[in-house]
């Protein structure tokens, strides 16, 4: 009985040291998450019957306990962080803690601005109207341009551009009503731009005096 135990003990020192070897490792490239991001899931390997030790700081677990597989809400703050694990097996052994590194990244942001003016059925040539960004590109900017819903994805920062053809006269006022980064990490939105359309003359039909 003594020899079984024994037996059991050292094989299974072994395939914790082997385990070991294999799984405690950190991420050489940190995890990227929104700031404030909630329900994102994170997971090891481990050995039937351990029981998993986490380590959050800025974040709160959702849901996992002592599983392999955790729920984090994320801190609204923008920063970096380190996840922690340490596996205790059926044995009450403890492994290495595994780390990774975690960066909370603030949200995007978007300005529009210019002004411009063109005559009554052309467009802008000069691209005076312009989007400035803070955050990860690309970013993807859901706008207005007279009132019609429009959408450019871009890594220009500022980002130019021009009018569509415009038949009617009057301001055509350019407002942006969304964006998100390469995280689709949402953000906040601000100014706006305008064209005025002048009307063309209206002369009168030839008269013969």
């Amino acid at each position: 009985m003594k020899t079984t135990l024994l037996f059991k003990l050292a094989f299974f020192s072994l395939f914790l040291t082997l385990s070991t070897s294999i799984f405690a490792q950190s991420t050489a490239t940190p995890d990227t998450v929104c700031a404030g991001a909630s329900g994102k899931i994170y997971k090891v390997s481990g050995q039937t019957g351990s029981t998993f030790n986490w380590v959050i700081k800025n974040g709160t677990k959702a849901s996992g306990g002592t599983s392999d597989s955790i729920t984090i809400n994320w801190s609204a703050t923008p920063g970096i962080d380190t996840l922690k694990v340490v596996e205790v097996n059926f044995l009450g052994c403890p492994g290495d803690t595994v780390s990774l590194a975690v960066l909370r990244l603030a949200p995007p942001t978007v300005v529009v601005s210019g002004t411009d003016s063109i005559c009554l059925n052309s467009a802008t040539v000069l691209a005076k109207l312009q989007m400035n960004f803070t955050g990860q590109a690309p970013w993807l900017v859901n706008y207005t341009e007279a009132g019609v819903a429009r959408t450019v994805s871009t890594s220009s920062n500022p980002y130019n551009f021009n009018s569509q053809l415009f038949t009617t006269a009057g301001i055509k006022a350019y407002i942006p009503t969304s964006i998100s980064d390469r995280l689709g990490c949402s953000g906040t939105y601000s100014g706006s731009a305008s064209v005025t359309v002048m009307p063309k003359p209206a002369t009168s039909a030839i008269m013969h005096y």
